[in-house]
């Protein structure tokens, strides 16, 4: 019993992280308070460091950054010998759209039906904000993610949420701020018809833009996708948000600089495991490119010729890179090691920490609000013990909105619950 016991205590620990031991304490903060989190090492998110700084917040937003002394009146948190930086953001993710993976009820990263244009497939009206996995990433410094879709040639509409559980009203910061999708063989049989037909799409949205009303009576050629589809595209012909899609084979990373040259698209692309092939190329049409520096495997024959440095490579070329764990909802929170595993294989450390929070909100049209430390923008911040790329670090502090979040999750309830009972035994 005693050797199941310790079995047991093994697990727990090692799924959830440990809390440090003196957490800086929120507690007794009034709502609206401004607060100034001082004495700090912060990284902005944009290069920028600051030594002995301060952050203050005023509710939702951050209102200063900088030195010198805390604003008189504000509530001080003293961060000596922290790092402070930007809350970290999650790409092509599922959070909030899947809890059991292998348990339908519980997924709604997609539609039923086998059509691929399901770009009106809106994930922000399903994002569940009482979801166990918002919080197990959320204390590890995940404080945003751009919720997708997933399936099919388009799979729907980007969600952007931030990451407080139990916010029913509110978890979704901004809805449909991009449209998703995947290029490569799989899709329709070939790379070509795959292509042939996504341009088809786009075309015909555009026609239907243009002629709702013949549409509607029936007085137009019949149309590549469902109306509700082609409307949904709209934004992404209007370069309102980006077309993100993943793509690996450089020829399909071709199609997608000559796609967004073709039809004017503002577009990103993620996995891009033959992106340091032509890094100039992408650098010169100006696409971000999100990446996973783990995924060094090739999981098929797209993915041939996959490496470590490729953020690295593409960095050094003048591509706008982002770090990500994709397609993870149970371990998005990962990215940190994604991004020291990019250090480790040439990537500046300044630019890792880029890549995991302004990059992306770049890449998905959101940095006007996200991805930095600066006055005006939203209030996510974490506080941590030492570098946030090195294994052992996990935050002292995680703030979303302005609002301290505990640092506890499902996970960390069911390791110090089995620790007691190891401890009682």
């Amino acid at each position: 019993m005693k050797t199941l016991s310790l079995l047991t205590f093994a697990l727990a620990w090692l799924l959830a992280p440990s809390v440090s031991a003196s957490p800086l304490s929120f507690d007794g903060v009034p709502a609206g308070t401004r607060v100034a989190i001082v004495g700090g090492t912060v990284h902005d998110g944009t290069g920028k460091v600051f030594e002995n700084a301060v952050v203050e917040l005023e509710g939702s937003r951050i209102v200063r950054v900088g030195t010198g002394e805390a604003t008189a009146g504000a509530t001080v948190i003293d961060a000596k010998g922290k790092i402070v930086t930007p809350g970290l953001i999650a790409a092509s993710t599922t959070l909030g759209l899947v809890e059991i993976g292998m348990e339908s009820s519980t997924r709604d990263t997609s539609g039923s039906d086998d059509d691929p244009i399901r770009s009106a497939y809106d994930a922000s009206v399903a994002v569940h904000a009482q979801s166990t996995l918002l919080a197990v990433q959320a204390i590890d410094g995940v404080t945003s993610a751009a919720t997708t879709p997933q399936g099919g040639l388009l799979s729907g509409q980007v969600a952007w949420i931030d990451l407080l559980p139990g916010h029913h009203h509110d978890i979704v910061a901004k809805p449909r701020i991009a449209v998703a999708g995947g290029l490569g063989q799989r899709i329709a049989g070939s790379r070509a018809a795959t292509l042939a037909h996504l341009a088809e799409v786009l075309d015909d949205a555009r026609i239907y833009s243009t002629t709702k009303a013949a549409f509607e009576r029936r007085a137009s050629r019949d149309l590549a996708a469902h109306r509700l589809d082609l409307e949904a595209l709209g934004p992404v012909l209007g370069r309102e948000v980006p077309l993100v899609l993943e793509a690996h084979r450089v020829s399909d990373l071709l199609a997608v600089i000559e796609l967004a040259k073709t039809h004017k698209l503002r577009v990103t692309v993620t996995g891009a495991t033959q992106a340091w092939q032509i890094a100039d190329e992408l650098a010169a049409a100006k696409v971000p490119v999100i990446v996973a520096p783990t995924a060094n495997l090739p999981g098929g024959f797209d993915r041939i010729g996959a490496r470590m440095d490729t953020a690295s490579l593409l960095h050094a070329a003048g591509v706008t890179v982002g770090i990500a764990a994709l397609g993870e909802a149970h371990n998005a929170r990962n990215v940190t090691q994604q991004a020291g595993i990019a250090v480790a294989h040439g990537l500046p450390h300044e630019v890792a920490l880029t890549a995991v929070t302004h990059a992306v909100a770049l890449a998905y049209g959101m940095d006007a609000d996200y991805g930095s430390l600066a006055p005006g923008k939203v209030a996510n911040v974490v506080v941590w013990p030492a570098d946030p790329f090195e294994l052992s670090t996990v935050p002292d502090a995680v703030l979303i909105r302005g609002e301290s979040i505990p640092l506890r999750s499902r996970q960390t309830d069911l390791r110090d619950r089995y620790l007691r009972r190891f401890e009682a035994q």
